[in-house]
């Protein structure tokens, strides 16, 4: 090897370093500020549950006609927020399973349908109708069910935010070649062109009390899976979520 390939194949090396640090860094980085996110999103709740504990305890002690209704409420509030502490710390276990995440075949039409079911009560609570359209011939596709569950709990959570007076959302399934396609589609008022650029991005959002995880989960689970999500949007007209997922038969007869 001439000495101008033993130059070229140091600085390439050396460049490959410099890269893998980079990104070492970058990554050090984000693990650091969704630990901040983590502690101030979790801090929240806990306040609220501690205060009406407190005032459990001054009722529970010195009872008044107003008791029982006050009761209730602090009682609403406790659960209330101790499910928002649940939905966080699952977001934060499907961040760090992601990518360590054993993968298996499983007909992905059943968990969906499975899953719209566990969820059609909630949803109808607050005037959202859930339908499913061709979700059943969705075929067999390799995923790590509860973690990839996580994606479609954010989305429909997500459209569900975008329609505080209620609303109808879609889970409409298709085929594509050797992908598999699942819609999530809401009759919400759209996204903002300037906006769909930045919803996937950490720590990103508009809404109060927001995370911004949601949509950075759901991208990193369907990228730990072979997939990808896209978004259409039109403002006032809803918008559809798109998961792409390789199907498994394709890779068995190839």
């Amino acid at each position: 090897m001439c000495s101008h390939d033993i130059r070229a194949s140091t600085e390439l090396k050396h460049h490959q370093r410099l890269e893998r640090a980079a990104q070492q860094a970058q990554h050090f980085a984000l693990l650091g500020r969704l630990a901040a996110g983590l502690s101030h999103e979790i801090r929240n709740p806990l306040g609220i549950i501690f205060l009406h504990i407190d005032l459990l305890e001054e009722e529970l002690r010195d009872p008044m006609p107003e008791s029982a209704a006050e009761i209730t409420t602090a009682m609403t509030e406790i659960r209330t927020n101790l499910v928002r502490l649940d939905a966080l710390v699952e977001d934060y276990l499907a961040l760090v399973r992601v990518g360590v995440a054993q993968l298996d075949p499983a007909d992905l039409g059943t968990l969906v349908t499975q899953w719209a079911q566990e969820m059609t009560a909630a949803l109808a609570a607050h005037g959202m109708t859930l339908q499913l359209d061709a979700v059943g011939q969705l075929g067999l596709v390799a995923v790590h069910a509860s973690t990839f569950r996580r994606v479609l709990v954010n989305l429909l959570d997500n459209a569900r935010d975008a329609m505080p007076q209620g609303g109808t959302i879609t889970l409409r399934g298709r085929r594509q070649g050797t992908t598999v396609q699942l819609d999530v589609e809401d009759t919400g008022p759209g996204i903002p062109p300037e906006r769909s650029r930045q919803i996937f991005e950490p720590l990103y959002t508009t809404k109060p009390g927001g995370t911004g995880l949601g949509l950075y989960i759901v991208q990193e689970v369907m990228t730990a899976h072979g997939g990808q999500i896209t978004v259409q949007s039109t403002v006032g007209a809803g918008t559809t979520f798109t998961l792409t997922l390789p199907l498994v038969e394709s890779a068995e007869t190839t």
